[in-house]
């Protein structure tokens, strides 16, 4: 544990000097913890195409929880509000203790990584990364663990993915609406 702290500042003080170092993959073992699971609220999107974002453009807001699930999962259930709608979904990543920290996610077996929002300067803030191998698909969605957002945070997560010059495609949630309720929980 202590090797892991060190690797963490080493990493903390080349991410200041080589700002566009992409930001850490988070354990299945990080990910089971009080600090990451619970509710979340998804602040925005980005990727390289619009069109793989283009579903986010109707969503106003929405409220996510994550939870550990049986035989190596976590599961991410979401209240998304639609218009004057509110739709319920969920999504099981698989942990494969040999890919950790890369996850499966879905019958396509899409692959998704837990990032860090620390990269971002929001130490409360979770990044998930998708990508849909078959179709070069990609998604790179922002959540924070605080429904009301300081306007810099979304500069920061804008800056940072289009620092990599090819994922410069956002759409960032309005939150104009109420929250909806996320069913199955307090």
């Amino acid at each position: 544990m202590f090797f892991l702290a060190i690797l963490g500042a080493i990493y903390a003080v080349v991410q200041v000097l080589v700002p566009c170092l992409p930001p850490v993959p988070l354990s299945s073992e990080v990910l089971t913890t009080d600090q990451y699971l619970g509710k979340w609220y998804y602040i925005g999107v980005a990727s390289w195409d619009d069109e793989d974002i283009e579903s986010y453009k109707p969503l106003d807001n929405s409220v996510s929880e994550l939870k550990k699930g049986e035989n190596n999962t976590l599961i991410m259930s979401a209240a998304l509000k639609q218009g004057d709608q509110c739709v319920n979904m969920a999504w099981t990543y698989y942990i494969d203790p040999d890919w950790d920290p890369i996850l499966t996610e879905g019958s396509a077996n899409n692959i998704g990584v837990f990032l860090d929002g620390k990269w971002i300067n929001c130490p409360s803030c979770l990044i998930i990364s998708k990508l849909h191998p078959d179709t070069g698909f990609l998604r790179i969605m922002l959540f924070a663990r605080d429904e009301n957002i300081p306007a810099d945070l979304v500069k920061n997560f804008q800056s940072k993915m289009e620092c990599f010059k090819i994922v410069d495609k956002f759409v960032i949630s309005p939150r104009t609406k109420e929250f909806c309720k996320l069913e199955g929980t307090a």
